[in-house]
């Protein structure tokens, strides 16, 4: 799977829904959202995850690069255990 569908099957993935330019990981939890927070920034994306949800709302005018720099930054976050 390309995008956030490569967050598909991983633990903690409850689902992963993708609707225009909105996309959705949904976890089972996410303990610590400052840590996650922190890991996405580290990874050089602003990403604002809520309650088990971490979402993307890009801009309709995102390029390619940038949009699979966001999507790339959440499928390591949580393959590496949101």
């Amino acid at each position: 799977a390309h995008g956030l569908g490569a967050c598909l099957g991983m633990k903690h993935v409850k689902d992963v829904r993708v609707r225009g330019a909105i996309g959705v990981v949904e976890l089972d939890a996410i303990p610590d959202l400052n840590d996650l927070k922190r890991r996405l920034v580290a990874q050089g994306v602003w990403v604002r995850p809520f309650r088990t949800i971490v979402y993307l709302t890009p801009a309709l005018t995102i390029g390619e690069a940038d949009l699979k720099t966001l999507t790339d930054a959440i499928v390591k976050v949580v393959a590496d255990g949101a």
